[in-house]
């Protein structure tokens, strides 16, 4: 099982979103994240900004610090927050979010898309006022 999450955040979205819902689904394990065990660790990064270039050294170094301390990659998962997977009340899903999933996935990673599920955001997809979770 995941010893790790580390939550993707949309750096456009990070200038006006503290993270905290995020945050608060992994503590309380609701969400995407109600499978993790008690002692699972949590780290937030953002996407390193438009087109998404940025996160593939941020995911190199992450690599490294893992390796340094003796940890396995296989221990950690990697989620791209709500706010780039969605339509939601910051923005449109983001539109490099596939580049983003792959340049993750090809260092090794597991990707999960979505953190926090907002009820209003939920409740909007439901009257088509945003379009629909899709994965």
């Amino acid at each position: 099982m995941s010893k790790l999450v580390v939550i993707v955040q949309c750096e456009l979205v990070t200038r006006r979103c503290s993270g905290y819902n995020c945050m608060k689904a992994f503590t309380q394990r609701s969400g995407k994240m109600e499978a993790y065990p008690a002692d699972t660790r949590y780290m937030a990064i953002n996407c390193g900004g438009c087109c998404g270039a940025g996160i593939d050294v941020k995911i190199e170094n992450l690599e490294k610090r893992l390796a340094a301390n003796d940890e396995k990659k296989e221990d950690v998962v990697i989620h791209l927050s709500t706010c780039i997977c969605t339509e939601n009340h910051h923005r449109l899903p983001c539109p490099f979010k596939n580049y983003l999933k792959k340049t993750i996935e090809r260092r090794g990673f597991s990707v999960i898309e979505g953190t926090y599920i907002s009820k209003t955001a939920t409740q909007r997809r439901a009257e088509g006022i945003y379009q629909a979770w899709k994965e």
